[in-house]
């Protein structure tokens, strides 16, 4: 295809040689020739120049007219001529080969005619030509011209150009300014490039001066037809003029943000809500505090004190009210812990032997590692489309591809030196080959039209040949190549763009490039065995590649570049090589929350004491229960045949941790608390009892909490959200059994050992004058109950802390809309890894966005109908056809990511069918239409398709062929192979782009391939992936006849981004539902559970806030984290809940929140909070840039979050709004806290049964909930 793409422009059917000429040499007037005829070449093999010939315009014969009129049109069917018939015979002969890629817009055709037919033939030559030197053919011996100066004025240049530079060259999804003016910008450089003297090109310099000194030469400046000219006959099709096309609606996109100042709308309107909030507040502080003192001036009385009884009757919120469902678990419970801590190993031994039997489905275990099926549900729209596509037109290419800089970023990569060595390192690449099964690049590689595999390299300008490379032309030939590439195809005959070879320029400085990009195109396929055969040799690819960058290659020095790399297996490779490196962080973070929680849970004592009372085997029980109840439920979904992701193996043993920690240090911190009041009283089996009864509905609420609303992620679609929801859901439930079972009967165990005196860890030694046990309250209980309650529900504070979390809340949901979407693959990475440099210069070097096909399927493009609806190039193509459509969505790339005009293979088959293209569609006389001609075949022995059809091939499509026709001649235009004399043939650009259905008489299925414009960020992947959608829909909604849909090979992995957020608002509203309702059925209050699940609303929205500040983007990873944040937001929150709520009977809010902070506060603080928090700060250091990003960032936003909110806010507002107390039974009441000498000798009541005080202490409630 080379000479096709040269001789694109010159058919300048004239001549010359080296004899310098001037104005006054030539009469320059009106009538007169400057060239006539043919007199030889400059050589024997070059073409033929023109004569010399200043005299008057000669009057044609009649033949010489009829062939001018013929060829150049009307205007000559008078005049006179400077041409010949063997000029003409050029002019027709070369203008041929370029109407096959202009005649598709009437109007360039036109202007390109009679630009070439008036430089050749015009009776007025001399008016606006001028030869500049002259020559002597060494054939014939006579003068012949050499270069000329062609005078052309600028309306005519302009408009020339305007109505060439927007033509499609589909099978390249370029331009043909690419093939016929070298990709010129403007008039001036288009017409530079066709006068440019070349071997493949025109025969002579002709060069157009900008400005004419003298008086003496007239430029041509006939006015051009427009492409959307007056005159139907020129006017060009929407995708070849951009001025003729129809104006699509404004894109939400394209519409102006909704701002207030620099601020959203959203912003501003939470702001303004939070500041009348505010002001209200205030104002009515001062009203009340106002209205209050003025009262009390005007009431002139004494106070008269109550009798005791109207005293109690105040005092009292609600007469006692009992909850049945409440006592029922109590006494439940009671009994489960009484028979457990009894008979302890019986116990363990059965929860051993459930355990260990359901451990055996892990024989069916199975690890989920491809992409797609952990983040596309099977039945989604992309999973189906790729299947689609893959069966149809196979599957996306393999790619690799090499970056190639200076170690010195800032220096030109562009030198012989380097570019020599791309040669060698090319060389070498061809000639590996893989082990153990020998395959080589030639065997893969992708081969689109003969034997030449698709190499897109800069070395391909010399046709990675290096004895083509010399040192002193190299540079001369790079820009030439590069400012022209149709001249310098490489062996597989495609165009390379700078852009696609090159990196880091500015303004087509391609010399200055900072970088060298090589890509190799593999094959791909469905055959796991030819997919094993590439995996082989790309692993080969990769240990060349590290041998060469770490210096181990001896035939090449690459010491000063920096080379970066990727295969299509790398990405694979490298996540799995992440996931070994992150299983010691995990371990390590396990490690650490066990020490904490084994030596939280013991008493400080003095040696030999402390050995007895630490509590470091149960902590170990309280590890294993953990580790028990997550081989559980792997046990019993991998028998169901749900297979584990590494999400779920990273990620499930720290939720169930953290989520039933607390449940240990309550247990453990209640019975303690039994302990110290009843010792020697009363035996461990009755306090273990009284412990699980107190403690065991708490325990349930949130178990069964967390149980339903993790269970309830598992009806989602993305199989890696909806596999964890299961996996979490009944390993959070087996451990709440086993803690209320097997931890019981632990928890019974060591506290008979500790009473024996007897070692932990080390039970058979028991110390024989051990000190005594001495039982005093602890230090955390201690700083809760004396100086943290007071101080959170001193009035004061209580309205600072209040307004203070609803200005944190309002500004995270200020940030909330700016949370991305997205992971980017170098977070995913671990740090060290060679794709981490690969992505970073993919991003600032390549310049080429992805390909999309717009893929047709399940309509009939053989009935006219559909092939309108297809059409972009013909006068009756629907106005709004999916080839207008994508032409006009790419003027607008800044929002449909489309940058390349799309390869519509409906118009490039009808214009092969052309009969005017008299070399493409040509049959052999004798085969019955069967055998095409090609190229060689002589002119006699073909026939020329449609060539005397009825009706007759016409832009009205009126003549193109229907039904079995159709199929027959696409079916041969299919097979035939592009050349220089028709570049339209359709088997190498549209082989594999359409599928025929001989039988139904239909094309089943066909694709229509653009590009995407270059995407660097995740939020570039998800609107372009966004945007192809949108188009497409327009496309189904405009041509209902069709059925479209896009595809590129990332697609599949950002559906989930289209609907993530309307997923996460369904988990989300799902589980706020469930934890709702549960908490309402087991705390009896209704009120109180919608408090509750406020709280876990404001703790979500807080980590997302955080989430926008500290770069943590959203996708299935961290919405998996935001399913384990509701479980830790209803930890910490419904124990302090449940503790408020059966904190006694008759006790008002303010002393029953006191009661729910000194009573579960600390087991919240020790268990949840600081438990997580040292083994999160464990992540904090970890090598894993995604560990570091989504779990440490995550976890430490929601750890601290929903301490804040369980700890500090939540016992505010039930002080103030809190819901109806209900009474516990005989043997739960909270009597621990009369206790007046374990609690430091202050009573929560007096004697006469009010309330004491301190300034700013504890009041009463009732006042404070109105202020707020």
């Amino acid at each position: 295809m080379k000479k096709l793409y040269s001789i694109t422009l010159m058919f300048v059917i004239w001549c010359s040689f080296t004899i310098s000429t001037s104005f006054a040499d030539y009469i320059h007037q009106e009538g007169y020739c400057v060239m006539h005829g043919h007199c030889g070449s400059k050589s024997f093999f070059g073409k033929e120049l023109n004569c010399p010939h200043n005299k008057p315009a000669i009057e044609p014969d009649y033949d010489l007219r009829s062939k001018l009129v013929q060829i150049c049109g009307s205007q000559y069917e008078n005049s006179l001529t400077c041409c010949d018939a063997n000029q003409l015979d050029d002019l027709n002969s070369s203008t041929k080969q370029v109407e096959t890629l202009i005649s598709t817009c009437p109007a360039c055709w036109k202007n390109f005619l009679n630009f070439f037919c008036t430089l050749a033939c015009s009776p007025n030559q001399s008016t606006f030509l001028n030869i500049t030197s002259i020559g002597t053919s060494p054939i014939t011996n006579l003068k012949i011209v050499t270069s000329v100066d062609f005078f052309v004025g600028e309306t005519l240049g302009k408009g020339f150009y305007d109505s060439c530079k927007d033509i499609k060259f589909a099978a390249t999804n370029g331009y043909v300014m690419d093939f016929i003016g070298g990709g010129a910008k403007n008039y001036h450089d288009m017409l530079a490039f066709l006068g440019q003297e070349r071997p493949i090109g025109s025969p002579f310099q002709i060069d157009f001066p900008l400005n004419d000194t003298s008086d003496i030469m007239l430029p041509y400046d006939d006015p051009p037809k427009r492409c959307n000219d007056i005159d139907v006959k020129y006017r060009c099709s929407c995708v070849d003029c951009q001025s003729v096309c129809p104006v699509l609606e404004p894109t939400p996109e394209e519409k102006p943000p909704c701002l207030v100042g620099s601020l959203t709308c959203w912003a501003f309107g939470l702001y303004l809500t939070y500041f009348i909030l505010l002001m209200a507040i205030v104002i009515r502080l001062f009203v009340e505090k106002f209205w209050n003192r003025n009262r009390f001036d005007r009431e002139g009385f004494e106070p008269v004190a109550l009798t005791e009884e109207e005293d109690t009757s105040l005092t009292q919120e609600h007469p006692s009210r009992r909850y049945a469902l409440n006592l029922l678990l109590q006494d439940y419970f009671y009994q489960q812990g009484y028979m457990c801590a009894k008979y302890p190993w019986q116990t363990i031994g059965v929860a051993a032997l459930i355990v260990f039997l359901a451990t055996l489905g892990c024989s069916q275990f199975e690890v989920e590692r491809d992409p797609v099926r952990l983040w596309v549900a099977p039945n989604s729209d992309s999973a189906m489309q790729k299947e689609f596509f893959d069966q149809n037109f196979g599957p996306f290419y393999r790619t690799q591809q090499i970056f190639i800089s200076n170690i010195n970023s800032g220096l030109s990569i562009i030198n012989y030196d380097t570019i020599k060595k791309l040669f060698i390192i090319e060389r070498e690449i061809r000639e590996l080959k893989s082990f153990p099964d020998n395959h080589t690049l030639q065997d893969l590689c992708f081969r689109p039209n003969g034997d030449s595999c698709i190499v897109q390299s800069v070395t391909g300008y010399w046709q990675s040949d290096l004895d083509r490379f010399s040192k002193e032309t190299w540079e001369e030939e790079f820009k030439s190549c590069t400012f022209a590439p149709t001249y310098c195809l490489p062996d597989f005959q495609q165009p390379l763009k700078p852009d696609m070879i090159l990196g880091g320029f500015e303004n087509e400085d391609y010399i200055n490039a900072k970088a060298l990009v090589l890509t190799y195109v593999l094959r791909n396929s469905l055959n796991q065995n030819e997919i094993d055969a590439a995996r082989e040799w790309e692993k080969s690819l990769r240990e060349y590649l590290d041998k060469l960058i770490g210096g181990e290659n001896d035939k090449i020095d690459v010491s000063q570049l920096r080379i970066t790399f990727s295969t299509e297996s790398s990405l694979e490779a490298e996540l799995n090589k992440s996931t070994n490196t992150d299983i010691y962080t995990i371990i390590l973070s396990y490690l650490v929350m066990f020490f904490y929680a084994s030596l939280a849970l013991g008493n400080v004592t003095l040696f030999p004491r402390t050995i007895i009372d630490s509590k470091f085997m149960l902590g170990i029980s309280g590890i294993i229960i953990v580790l028990a109840s997550v081989s559980t439920a792997v046990g019993i979904f991998s028998l169901l045949g749900i297979k584990v992701t590494l999400i779920i193996a990273e990620v499930i043993p720290f939720l169930v941790l953290a989520v039933g920690v607390d449940n240990i240090f309550i247990l453990n911190h209640e019975f303690e608390r039994l302990t110290l009041k009843s010792f020697g009283e009363v035996s461990v089996e009755e306090r273990i009892a009284k412990t699980l009864g107190r403690m065991g509905p708490s325990i349930l609420l949130s178990a069964l909490s967390e149980t339903i609303a993790f269970g309830l992620g598992g009806i989602v679609t993305m199989p890696a959200v909806r596999n964890f929801a299961l996996y979490a859901s009944l390993a959070v439930w087996v451990d709440f059994s086993l803690q209320v079972t097997a931890f019981v009967a632990f928890l019974s165990l060591d506290a008979k050992r500790q009473e024996e005196d007897r070692i932990d860890c080390f039970p058979c030694y028991r110390i024989e004058r051990a000190p005594e046990r001495i039982d005093k309250e602890g230090l955390l209980q201690k700083c809760m109950r004396k100086y943290y309650a007071p101080f959170v529900l001193n009035k004061k504070v209580r309205i600072v802390i209040v307004i203070c979390f609803v200005g944190v809340f309002m500004t995270s949901l200020r940030f909330v809309p700016q949370v991305e979407l997205g992971l980017d693959q170098r977070i995913a990475l671990p740090f060290d890894s060679y794709l981490v440099d690969y992505f970073n210069d993919l991003d600032a070097y390549f310049r080429i966005g992805p390909p999309v096909y717009f893929v047709t399927k399940d309509f009939n493009v053989t009935k006219v109908d559909g092939q309108k609806s297809l059409c972009g190039r013909f006068s009756t193509c629907n106005q709004l056809s999916l080839a207008n459509i994508l032409e006009q969505e790419r003027k607008r790339s800044n929002v449909s990511y489309i940058a390349e005009p799309t390869s519509v293979w409906i118009d490039d088959f009808f214009h092969w069918l052309n009969p005017s293209l008299e070399m493409c569609c040509r049959f052999k006389k004798g085969t019955d239409q069967k055998e095409l001609c090609d190229e060689y075949d002589d002119d006699n022995d073909c026939e020329i398709c449609f060539k005397d059809r009825e009706p007759q091939w016409n832009i009205t499509m009126s003549g193109m062929p229907q039904g079995e026709e159709f199929l027959k001649y696409l079916g041969l235009w299919l097979k035939s192979s592009p050349d220089e004399s028709c570049p339209l043939a359709g088997k190498a650009a549209y082989g594999d782009a359409i599928v025929r259905d001989l039988e139904d008489i239909t094309v089943k299925t066909s694709h229509f391939r653009t590009f995407h414009t270059p995407l660097k960020s995740q939020n570039d992947y998800f609107a372009a992936y966004h945007s192809a959608h949108r188009i497409s829909e327009l496309i189904n909604e405009e041509n209902p006849s069709i059925q479209v849909f896009p595809y590129s090979v990332f697609y599949i992995f950002f559906e989930q981004y289209e609907y993530i957020i309307s997923l996460a608002a369904e988990i989300f509203f799902l589980a706020f539902v469930s934890i709702w309702f549960v908490t309402t059925l087991l705390l009896g209050s209704a009120w109180t559970g919608f408090i509750v699940v406020c709280h876990v609303i404001m703790i979500i929205t807080n980590v997302l806030g955080i989430m926008a500040l500290w770069g943590v983007s959203l996708n299935a990873i961290s919405l998996v984290n935001l399913v384990i944040c509701v479980g830790i937001g209803v930890e910490f929150c419904v124990h302090i809940a449940r503790a408020f709520i059966v904190g006694g009977e008759g006790v008002d809010r303010e002393e029953r929140a006191y009661r729910s902070i000194v009573d579960v506060g600390s087991s919240v603080l020790s268990g949840i909070t600081l438990t997580k928090f040292w083994g999160i700060l464990v992540l904090a250091f970890t090598r894993s840039k995604i560990f570091e990003v989504y779990y440490f960032r995550m976890y430490v936003s929601m750890v601290i979050s929903g301490a804040f909110h369980g700890l500090l806010l939540l016992p505010i507002i039930l002080s103030l709004i809190g819901g109806e107390g209900v009474g516990s039974g005989e043997d739960f009441d909270y009597d621990v806290f009369e206790d007046e000498e374990m609690f430091g000798g202050r009573p929560i009541r007096s004697a006469d049964n009010r309330m004491l005080v301190d300034d700013g202490g504890i009041e009463s409630g009732e006042s404070d909930a109105e202020e707020l």
